[in-house]
């Protein structure tokens, strides 16, 4: 007899999803076994002499370039990106350190940097054009895993992030001379200038990254360390801090980099040590600190502080401003609990011992420590600090106006005091 049913199909593939789910599962268990068996077996080449294979590496790129503007999808610029004072501020960190791998205008780059794997990028070609400026940000701030290069040391201070983004943007279209020029400043001229700072004691001493000291590997988080240029066994190590500080210490006159004339021995003793041991972060600061030896920190501060204190540059501003500057200066927010910033900052001359003199320091250094205060990224360093608290109660204009005004002030004026200022102006502002 013939078997009615009809006959039965076998199939390859199963119909069902969840049917897949136990061969994926084996397949994955046998291809997890058979990796972790390669490792093991030592046969994997990871010699970065050997090159990656073309189409590995154009994968490994083309990764890269999506994860980065995928995460970078929604930052946007300062609008002061394509200011001086940003420019110059990321101009000597990148001579320093960065150029060390990539380059620079006129210059190709060196063979070490290039028998990495992967090479990385000359940025006067046309690498740079790939990127916005929020995908440079996200490069810059974050690094890139399993490549040399780095996340930014501070992982709060944005605005150095872009202060290296404003400077990889104007470096695209230097020269040679345009280049050396923005990023020695006034360290061309300064053989001798400084006085030789010889490292004295070399005792190790401990400090941290971001706030933390993690270590993957067999690391050392000790300074004196070695740094990109100069160590702490060079005497003349003093000419680093020339590039940007200038030799008298007034800096640049775009003003993104603090006038440090106007400090005392003890305040720039004090802030290179906070810098030194990460207490006090900054991607830039910290990586010429860490180089220093206590010595070399009190030679530096006895000469920077003894230099003459003038004001950075003339401060434009109109007087409306001034006025709400002087307001907040003197009388402070009192709806706000916000008392005068001069019943701190100069008021008398002890009180400039432990606070910092204000007067004739750059606008934009001091509106940008402000905002740090208001974000808490600085104010860690002292208990009860109450800059946080402060800042955080004001407005940007209320910041930007305060700082106009104590900018505009002379290092050599009286300090101010609530009854030097007409009742009819308070009233007016």
């Amino acid at each position: 007899m013939t078997d009615p049913r009809p006959p039965v199909r076998r199939e390859f593939f199963p119909r069902k999803i969840r049917q897949w789910l136990v061969p994926l599962a084996t397949a994955g268990l046998i291809g997890g076994i058979g990796a972790v068996l390669l490792a093991m077996s030592g046969v994997l080449n990871l010699a970065a002499s050997t090159p990656h294979p073309q189409g590995w590496a154009s994968f490994l790129h083309f990764a890269f370039q999506r994860s980065v503007a995928f995460h970078s999808r929604n930052l946007d610029p300062p609008a002061e990106i394509r200011s001086a004072a940003l420019i110059e501020k990321g101009a000597t960190h990148y001579d320093r350190v960065c150029s060390n791998c990539h380059g620079a205008p006129g210059m190709g780059q060196n063979p070490i940097a290039l028998s990495m794997r992967p090479q990385p990028q000359y940025l006067m070609g046309s690498s740079l054009k790939e990127y916005t400026p929020s995908e440079l940000f996200w490069i810059v701030k974050h690094g890139v895993k399993y490549s040399a290069m780095p996340a930014w040391p501070a992982g709060d201070r944005d605005d150095e992030v872009w202060a290296m983004v404003a400077f990889l943007g104007a470096m695209k279209n230097m020269n040679y001379q345009q280049y050396r020029d923005v990023t020695l400043g006034a360290s061309k001229n300064a053989t001798g200038a400084l006085p030789m700072l010889p490292p004295g004691d070399l005792r190790p001493q401990p400090y941290v990254i971001g706030g933390t000291r993690t270590a993957e590997a067999a690391v050392n988080f000790s300074t004196p360390a070695l740094g990109f240029g100069h160590s702490a066994e060079v005497a003349e190590i003093g000419k680093s801090c020339v590039a940007c500080h200038g030799v008298d210490g007034r800096a640049r006159a775009s003003g993104g980099i603090p006038n440090i004339a106007l400090l005392t021995r003890e305040q720039i003793i004090r802030q290179l040590n906070l810098y030194r041991t990460g207490v006090r972060q900054s991607g830039i600061m910290q990586n010429v600190a860490v180089q220093l030896t206590p010595q070399q920190i009190a030679g530096l501060a006895g000469y920077y502080s003894s230099q003459p204190k003038v004001s950075g540059a003339a401060v434009k501003a109109d007087p409306t401003t001034l006025a709400l500057g002087e307001r907040i200066a003197v009388r402070g927010l009192p709806d706000r609990g916000v008392a005068g910033c001069a019943s701190c900052h100069g008021v008398t001359a002890a009180a400039s011992k432990a606070y910092p003199g204000l007067d004739g320091q750059y606008p934009l250094y001091l509106r940008d420590q402000l905002r740090l205060y208001r974000t808490g990224v600085r104010g860690g360093d002292v208990p009860a600090n109450p800059m946080p608290a402060v800042a955080a109660k004001m407005t940007d204009r209320e910041i930007e106006a305060v700082s106009l005004y104590y900018a505009s002030r002379s290092p050599a004026a009286p300090p101010v005091e609530a009854k030097d200022i007409a009742p009819a102006r308070l009233a007016a502002n």
